[in-house]
């Protein structure tokens, strides 16, 4: 089962920023989220995956013990607000750590062991030179960058303005709809995607490590299944539900659980 949801607290990381806040310690949305979570743990999930790196495994075992001794005082944070408070509501001893870097082809780096040595500052200034911006702004491509922008900008803003009108659930249901889920994934193939020339794709191959980011997260998945019985619900941004609902699809390995069957499909 994928639970694609959106960051309950916004970290400003993404293009659009919101400007409807999800109050996330009212009780209102205290009582949406329990409803949430009772929801989920009708699916009888046996392990709980969250969107952490394997490298923070131990300081969320450490958060997630405190949190059933009655120690921790949980965050904003969906992977508190949902993962914790379902695993606690199961009885699950902890939560999976299952997000992942990706490895890009220009620059050549594996962010995922970049990360180990070097700051997400050091990062994004090693990989600034080479996105499909610089490339477009260095050919001539800049009126490539915008041609849907606006359209999505649109789609984000109404989304945006339904935050105050529904509940936590019918916006999950809403964003988790299959149709939607697609629709999430169109922006990673327009505008910067076409930027290029010749046999030049700096678009299409930047785009590559956020394919294979989703990848390694699958494998992450495979990694933590150890019976054929396994019942893993994963609760990771909404953005790469598209891609790792292809590969539960596409595996012999697993069938998927459709999340909008236990969230009510609006």
């Amino acid at each position: 089962m994928l639970l694609g949801v959106f960051h309950l607290q916004d970290r400003g990381l993404d293009r659009y920023k919101p400007q409807h806040g999800f109050d996330v310690f009212s009780e209102r949305r205290q009582q949406e989220i329990a409803e949430v979570v009772e929801r989920l743990a009708r699916f009888g999930p046996t392990r709980v995956a969250i969107e952490r790196t394997q490298g923070q495994q131990g300081q969320v075992d450490g958060d997630y013990r405190a949190y059933l001794r009655g120690e921790f005082e949980l965050s904003a944070d969906e992977i508190h607000q949902l993962g914790f408070r379902l695993g606690r509501r199961l009885g699950h001893e902890g939560v999976y750590c299952v997000n992942a870097w990706g490895r890009y082809y220009d620059p050549p780096v594996d962010c995922e062991t970049y990360l180990l040595e070097h700051s997400v500052q050091e990062a994004n200034d090693l990989l600034a030179a080479h996105t499909p911006e610089a490339y477009a702004r260095a050919h001539g491509q800049e009126h490539l960058l915008s041609q849907w922008w606006p359209y999505y900008q649109r789609q984000c803003e109404e989304e945006d303005a339904q935050i105050d009108r529904r509940t936590l659930r019918e916006i999950l249901a809403i964003s988790n709809a299959e149709e939607n889920a697609w629709k999430s994934h169109g922006p990673y193939l327009v505008d910067g995607f076409k930027v290029g020339e010749g046999h030049a794709y700096p678009g299409a191959d930047w785009v590559t490590a956020w394919y294979n980011r989703n990848l390694r997260i699958f494998a992450n998945l495979q990694r933590i299944t150890t019976a054929q019985d396994e019942r893993i619900l994963l609760i990771i941004g909404g953005g790469h539900v598209a891609i790792l609902r292809h590969c539960v699809l596409a595996s012999p390995e697993y069938d998927l659980v459709e999340v909008c069957d236990y969230l009510g499909a609006e």
